[in-house]
């Protein structure tokens, strides 16, 4: 499957074939992406899937215009791309741990052109959260928001710098589906290259370990809830080992949950392969819409299902009616009350 969707311009990539070096300006992904953008009616919906702006772009190029929100949602991105690189520099020189930037900025790298993946902050992987969050203050940050909503315990409280339109948010662990077992942030630490924001000292995951990362965090929520979630995977696995990323899937015990993602990426952005998480429960996704009230629900109960190992289904579907009983659509329960199954069970 992997290697139908490495597909470009003048030739394939065999699953076969070590690291895919795939050029973004040509690659079917974005041409792909630019159809679904076109096709496309509602804003609100747009926006909900984080592809404001790819969709500003697709109809600019159709000839039709681009509504006032988008283009405020374009001045708004310019603004963080302009910041992003100065916070980063603050937070460099306050804290002399590792700092390893995850998704935003780092993701925005890996499209055909930064400016059409939009962020509203900065999230840093560090070693001890806590120091770092101690010393960002002593060095002139200030919390915002205060502490973390919704009893979330993945990152503190969100820092910023007076004057720039961003906040950082120190991760504690990674954002992930509250039925599984969580990995911690060790390995992510560990499995690290320069930033591609070019800031002296920062660090980001490498492209398969990141590509990993955003699909799990995309569950974190809910599961294949966004558009937006699916491109950032496949931007980030086009330029990755693919072969490490499932070997740190299967140790991470989120292989179930990878190729879900992955079935879903061929599916909606490539337009080829069946999934059974498209037909009943994510549908929305090749069309840009809202999900229904119902797809919600199903999601919901299937999540659980779709990502942890067969023997544990019975468990899972329990797992996933308690989730979508207990959880609204527009916000998740406190992560302290969220069971959880370890998925290498």
């Amino acid at each position: 499957m992997l290697g139908q969707y490495l597909r470009v311009s003048g030739g394939v990539m065999s699953p076969n074939r070590g690291r895919p070096e795939l050029s973004l300006g040509r690659c079917l992904l974005w041409d792909r992406v630019d159809e679904i953008m076109g096709r496309a009616q509602s804003v609100d919906a747009l926006r909900a899937h984080g592809v404001g702006l790819l969709a500003a772009r697709a109809w600019r190029a159709q000839g039709r215009e681009v509504p006032s929100r988008l283009r405020a949602d374009e001045r708004d991105a310019a603004n963080a791309a302009t910041a992003a690189p100065l916070l980063l520099g603050h937070a460099r020189a306050a804290y002399d741990g590792r700092l390893v930037l995850i998704r935003g900025p780092e993701v925005a790298a890996y499209y055909p052109d930064p400016a059409l993946r939009p962020f509203k902050d900065l999230d840093l992987l560090v070693d001890d959260p806590d120091a770092a969050q101690a010393a960002l203050l002593a060095h002139g940050f200030v919390e915002v928001g205060g502490s973390a909503p919704y009893g979330r315990i993945d990152h503190l409280g969100a820092l910023a710098w007076p004057g720039l339109p961003l906040a950082i948010e120190l991760h504690r662990e990674l954002n992930e589906a509250p039925w599984l077992q969580s990995r911690g942030a060790a390995e992510l630490l560990a499995r690290t290259q320069p930033s591609a924001t070019g800031v002296a000292g920062v660090l980001a995951p490498v492209p398969a370990v990141h590509a990993l990362l955003l699909a799990v965090h995309g569950w974190g929520r809910e599961p294949l809830r966004r558009l937006l979630d699916l491109i950032d995977v496949a931007a980030v696995l086009a330029k990755a080992d693919y072969r490490l990323a499932d070997e740190v899937a299967r140790r991470w015990g989120q292989e179930r949950l990878w190729r879900t993602t992955i079935a879903a990426v061929d599916a909606v952005l490539r337009g080829g392969g069946h999934h059974a998480a498209l037909a009943l429960w994510s549908r929305h996704l090749a069309s840009a819409r809202e999900r229904t009230v119902l797809e919600t629900r199903l999601a919901r109960w299937a999540g659980p299902v779709c990502s942890l190992p067969r023997k544990d289904a019975l468990r899972a579907a329990t797992v996933g009616f308690a989730t979508a009983a207990h959880r609204d659509a527009s916000r998740p329960e406190p992560a302290a009350r969220r069971p959880r199954l370890d998925s290498r069970r």
